[in-house]
């Protein structure tokens, strides 16, 4: 009889460490899982789209032009540039994106005041920026930088 009882005292022994550790598995892979879904999500970095937007720009000569007409160009010459600028760079972004941009003569170290596209746009608190430093236009020294300020709405 008292062989009987510790018998049933070693399987209920192991039916309750069988228990213990399935519940255990139970839990780990519960946290596991409830930590996978919970990180935060993963914006885009759009640096380099902007990036090669600018070097195809560049290459193409429209930055310089850009700079040119900000220079001694007229209002029509400096509109069409922006125009131009402005249909690459949202080229670039997804649908939500928006961008603002400016140019600064380093020489100077002055923003040029026609340079701006889309300043009347609202920054979130969140920006990503990118720096495009030209240092020649057409052969001349002629330091600039164009800033390019992009943000994605509604992430």
């Amino acid at each position: 009889m008292k062989r009987k009882i510790m018998n049933r005292k070693g399987q209920l022994f192991i039916i309750e460490a069988f228990i213990a550790v399935s519940v255990m598995i139970i839990m780990v892979t519960a946290l596991y899982e409830v930590q996978l879904t919970t990180q935060p999500p993963i914006v885009p970095n759009y640096d380099n789209a902007i990036y090669d937007v600018m070097i195809t720009l560049d290459n193409s000569r429209i930055l310089d032009e850009y700079l040119i007409a900000l220079d001694s160009g007229t209002t029509q010459e400096i509109s069409a540039m922006k125009a131009i600028i402005g249909q690459a760079i949202s080229g670039a972004l997804p649908d939500n994106g928006n961008f603002m941009l400016y140019c600064k003569n380093l020489s100077s170290d002055e923003i040029i005041a026609d340079s701006w596209i889309n300043e009347d746009y609202i920054t979130p608190a969140e920006i990503m920026g990118l720096d495009y430093l030209i240092i020649s236009r057409n052969g001349d020294y002629a330091p600039h930088q164009i800033h390019v300020q992009y943000w994605l709405l509604g992430v």
